[in-house]
């Protein structure tokens, strides 16, 4: 390989490692609780992990839209999820991500967890 190869080559690299970094940042969102959200009074493009609140659950069928209430135990948080969403249940844990602001947290998806394993035993 002669010189300006070499130098094409490595140009080539370190764009392409400052992309593939810059890539790799946005599609981080680090997990907190619904505490640690409400502390920093706005949170873009995090996980936060809770319980849904017991009777807190309003649904649009016209828009496809559940508000609920999320705590972590000591914090609430009000929560709009847009989509279809199986196995919705209140009182089990679930990690809602997307956007803080304005005190309310706009989820772009809505992970459940297996309800069966919060469930009292018989």
């Amino acid at each position: 390989m002669n010189r300006n190869t070499k130098t094409i080559l490595g140009i080539s690299l370190i764009i392409f490692s400052i992309g593939l970094a810059f890539a790799f940042k946005n599609s981080i969102s680090p997990y907190l609780t619904v505490t640690q959200v409400v502390e920093r009074g706005e949170a873009i493009n995090v996980q936060v992990n809770g319980t849904i609140v017991p009777n807190s659950t309003t649904y649009n069928p016209e828009t496809n839209t559940r508000t609920f209430l999320l705590t972590d135990g000591k914090t609430t948080i009000k929560v709009i999820y847009r989509g279809a969403v199986q196995n919705y249940q209140e009182g089990i844990p679930a990690v809602v991500v997307g956007d803080y602001k304005n005190g309310v947290f706009e989820a772009e998806k809505l992970l459940l967890k297996c309800p069966s394993k919060y469930q009292a035993g018989g």
